[in-house]
């Protein structure tokens, strides 16, 4: 009976030490911390036009004067251009820095006070890769560079050297960076012959691929732009297919084109936009099809849905019909519908139909 009291006890005892490291283990051990839900990024919108080639010598010029008006050419669509965040376009008319020099013929020079007005107007990035890029020689085009960066419009597609051709321009806004590559079919203004250190050149696949990835590392859009293609007809050449589609195969987003003076067909590759010429913008072109351009407005959306991405949303196709052989305008309705039946579009606004 004795050793029956014994044990009862220590039982208690063994059973009172257990709960109590039982208890200490539980408050020791928390459970497992909630995983926080991520913030979503806000969503950021912003708003370009691109355009097609901008030739600011030779009837550009004289109109201006005639009215009076540095900034003619720019008049009748201000309020779109000054809309966008910022607008794009190939700059056709090198800058010599001799405002007394005057463009004729197919020798192109634009005055100073004609080419500040792009910057008024929000034109902030150019390509310069095109046929004309050396009709001022060397000299006029690296006083081209120097007189842009001066006002503040940044440009791609020429340089001291090819590196410094194919370097990206990056422009930022709300947060969302765009950079543009540009080449041309021609270093000078020969069909294509003659080949310089200067000017970026649509065939030089490994140099395009470079920039295009190089582009990819400090943006969040590609732009790929092209001076290329026959004049005056309205489809693309073998040229300007291998640019886009190698530029696409790339990384880039979209592909512009301009340099026919025509508008020309246009079509997706990979699922990624390729306008293969919006033909003339600011010229002095006098056939009927020659005096029509296409300007496109483009919005770009990152965050909200689209998480850390970005991409393009809408495309809207906007025709226009140049004026005074110098001044784009809204094409009206008539002429909207004419214009873009050529090219085959029913509807002129493209989305996006995937992230």
């Amino acid at each position: 009976m004795r050793s029956q009291y014994k044990i009862r006890p220590l039982f208690g005892f063994i059973l009172a030490v257990g709960m109590a490291a039982l208890s200490a283990c539980s408050e020791s051990v928390s459970p497992p911390a909630a995983t926080p839900t991520p913030t979503p990024e806000p969503e950021r919108t912003i708003v370009f036009n691109a355009v097609g080639d901008i030739m600011l010598s030779r009837g550009v010029a004289a109109a201006s004067d005639r009215a009076r008006a540095a900034d003619h050419p720019f008049s009748k669509l201000k309020d779109e251009f000054m809309a966008a965040d910022f607008n794009f376009g190939n700059l056709e008319s090198p800058v010599s820095g001799n405002d007394k020099r005057i463009g004729k013929g197919l020798v192109f020079n634009a005055r100073r006070d004609h080419v500040k007005p792009l910057i008024d107007h929000k034109f902030k990035i150019m390509n310069l890769a095109n046929n004309h890029s050396m009709d001022q020689l060397l000299s006029g085009l690296m006083y081209t560079r120097t007189f842009l960066d001066e006002i503040g419009v940044k440009h791609t597609g020429t340089g001291a050297n090819l590196s410094e051709a194919w370097k990206p321009a990056v422009i930022e806004e709300k947060g969302i960076r765009i950079a543009v590559v540009g080449a041309s079919y021609a270093s000078i203004n020969d069909g294509g012959v003659a080949r310089n250190d200067y000017v970026a050149r649509c065939e030089d696949v490994e140099n395009l691929r470079k920039a295009i990835k190089d582009a990819r590392g400090m943006s969040d859009l590609v732009i790929a732009t092209m001076h290329a293609g026959v004049e005056y007809v309205l489809k693309p050449d073998k040229t300007q297919i291998a640019f886009a589609r190698d530029a696409i195969d790339a990384g880039a987003d979209i592909v512009i084109g301009a340099h026919p003076h025509w508008i020309q067909t246009i079509e997706e590759y990979k699922g990624k936009p390729v306008f293969y010429s919006l033909g003339n913008f600011i010229f002095d072109q006098r056939k009927p099809e020659t005096r029509t351009g296409l300007m496109l407005k483009i919005t770009v959306k990152k965050g909200g849905p689209l998480g850390p991405l970005t991409a393009i949303d809408t495309i809207e196709m906007i025709p226009v019909v140049i004026d005074d052989y110098s001044t784009p305008r809204r094409a009206n309705a008539v002429e909207s519908a004419a214009i873009l039946k050529k090219i085959g579009v029913t509807d002129p606004i493209m989305k996006r139909t995937a992230n």
